[in-house]
């Protein structure tokens, strides 16, 4: 066993210790759906919030902690009002930990959405509710979920549609930036009554691009956009040719599974799926943005907090003012043009549901993240060992997993493991998304990872456009099983990596699949995309076959930059010297029987 492989088995060892001591302790403090936050928090007495937990949990610490401490959480779903907000004096010590943990056997939901209510019928097939708040301006949810099932915001070309995207005729953005104008058509252009929340979504590369309408001519099929604008990234910008679809008009509202939400009147408006009864249907919109965020301080990070079992569902993310300009792997345009000098400060970062930033020794296992309208969890500044195993991320409108900070030796990730997680249906509105995504990150480990059915990149590594030095070294990307990336954009892989990185490793990882859309106008897709700078790994045992282009491609790098062994690109999964890797890829055993292994 390598010195690597070793240290990585002890952590799971460790991991999995730990969790079963804290499973056979003594809980603390209850939290149950029946509670009351003016209980004691007892077994008979539980408090009803997590909230309230933590603010117990805050008093018992402010004494200094002679134990660990263990919050059970009995099943049920907890309706957040606000971000449940962790600092340093909520977490544990270097002696202490503090634990929130399902209790053995319950879903413990822990929601940012609000149930809606009240459906009666409307007009043809369609049944509506009034949603309080929306046309007050206190919220308008850009996503919906019925019976747990993402619905479809109302759009034109229909999803299901042959092609599901038209193609722009021409794009206009003069210098000045005053004015953005697209060209459609004749006939694609629509009297939308609520133009102004009409979208159009343009394929790029690599990424895309979502901006509001300001006024149209259906006549000639000319559209201004809603402003601010930006200068955009050439490969990634609308213009003649790209793919395109629109979405957020009430009169797209036309076939079972869509839904349009008027924000003048707070009317939502949704046709039901053949066999839902509206009486009974769980309809839930996300109205908080973030979930959790465990936030330290330079001098005080939140030490030893742990997350066990708990599923955070229901998350929302509005792009800014002017559209969202992807840059790559959930990255935007937030001033007036994509090139910027610090660009790993003033780019834009879609929001994760959970965020860890100056946390040491924390961690989520054994959980989920799901249904959220921005990214799953996020592992940022000055975070040190901090743990994600063993959950399921889906049904995500941007990455699942994104690990990474400034480009700063003080600032940036170190010694996070990611492991034994099971991602895959992300990049729901966000087709540039990524399943796992590492930036500046040093001693990274992303291990046994099942990550599938994606529209971009599997795993990427790296954030640097040359081979300049930077924090970003030692990382090990080992043992995933990857496939079915690459459903709709272009110039990706299963994994893809950037910049210089001396003593990274990428072993044994199985991938196959790679596909290539009839919408994807970039460069290849492959196995491995060795882009822009990669310098200084090692490639070994790898498995690579049915990809769409050839299993390696470099771009702006070399072969020869990089220590190549023992890799199976292109050949029989089923050969000797193939198949061990391939049965030893994806999610450990441990995790492969339980509901991870699934693909629901």
């Amino acid at each position: 066993m390598t010195r690597t492989a070793l240290i990585v088995f002890m952590l799971l060892a460790t991991s999995a210790v730990s969790f079963a001591a804290e499973s056979a302790a003594k809980p603390d403090f209850f939290v149950a759906p029946t509670g009351a936050d003016t209980n004691p928090g007892t077994p008979d007495k539980p408090f009803a919030t997590v909230a309230r937990a933590r603010d117990a949990v805050r008093e018992r610490a402010s004494a200094g902690l002679k134990s660990d401490i263990l919050i059970l959480i009995r099943g049920g779903t907890y309706a957040l009002a606000e971000t449940l907000v962790f600092g340093p004096s909520d977490g544990g010590t270097e002696q202490h930990s503090v634990t929130y943990a399902a209790a053995k056997g319950e879903k413990v939901i822990v929601s940012g959405g609000r149930t809606i209510t009240g459906w009666r019928r409307g007009d043809g097939e369609l049944w509506v509710a009034d949603v309080a708040g929306v046309k007050e301006g206190q919220w308008y949810p850009r996503q919906l979920f019925v019976d747990g099932r993402r619905a479809v915001r109302a759009r034109t070309p229909n999803q299901d549609a042959d092609p599901p995207c038209w193609q722009l005729k021409g794009v206009e953005l003069p210098k000045d930036l005053k004015q953005h104008t697209y060209q459609f058509a004749a006939g694609q252009l629509k009297a939308w009554r609520n133009l102004g929340d009409v979208e159009a979504v343009v394929f790029g590369n690599w990424e895309i691009t979502r901006k509001r309408f300001q006024e149209i001519d259906p006549a000639t099929g000319i559209a201004r956009m809603a402003g601010p604008h930006a200068v955009p990234h050439e490969a990634i910008a609308p213009g003649g040719g790209r793919w395109v679809y629109l979405e957020n008009a009430a009169e797209m509202l036309d076939q079972p599974g869509e839904w349009y939400l008027d924000r003048s009147t707070g009317v939502l408006a949704y046709w039901p799926l053949p066999g839902q009864d509206m009486a009974k249907a769980d309809v839930v919109a996300p109205k908080l943005p973030r979930l959790v965020e465990v936030k330290g301080k330079p001098d005080a990070p939140v030490r030893h907090l742990h997350f066990r079992g708990l599923s955070f569902e229901h998350a929302d993310w509005t792009p800014p003012p002017g559209g969202y300009l992807g840059i790559q792997a959930c990255h935007f345009v937030t001033g007036s043009t994509y090139t910027e000098a610090s660009y790993d400060k003033v780019w834009g970062f879609i929001e994760a549901a959970v965020r860890f930033e100056g946390a040491e020794g924390c961690s989520v296992e054994d959980g989920a993240v799901r249904r959220v309208g921005g990214c799953g969890i996020e592992v940022a500044n000055r975070c040190r060992k901090v743990v994600i195993q063993g959950n399921r991320i889906t049904d995500a409108s941007g990455n699942g997993i994104q690990v990474g900070g400034p480009k700063d030796e003080a600032e940036v990730p170190r010694a996070v493991r990611v492991a034994n997680n099971h991602v895959h249906a992300c990049g729901t509105d966000y087709a540039g998304a990524v399943g796992i995504w590492v930036g500046y990150a040093e001693g990274m480990v992303v291990a046994h990872n099942l990550v599938h059915d994606l529209p971009y990149t599997g795993i990427s590594v790296g954030w640097q456009w040359d081979p300049q030095p930077t924090p970003v070294k030692n990382n090990l990307i080992e043992y995933n099983h990857i496939y079915d990336v690459m459903n709709r954009l272009g110039d990706g892989g299963g994994i893809y990596t950037l910049g210089l990185q001396p003593g990274t490793v990428i072993r044994g990882n199985h991938i196959h699949d790679v596909r290539r859309s009839r919408f994807a106008q970039a460069a290849p897709n492959n196995g491995m995309f060795i882009d822009e700078g990669s310098k200084g790994f090692l490639f070994e045992s790898n498995v690579i076959y049915r990809t769409s282009a050839e299993a390696v491609r470099f771009n702006q790098c070399s072969r020869d930059w990089h220590t190549w062994r023992d890799n199976c690109f292109g050949g029989d999964p089923t050969a000797p010297e193939a198949k061990a890797i391939v049965d030893e890829a994806g999610l450990e055993p441990a995790y492969r029987a339980s509901s991870l292994g699934s693909e629901r």
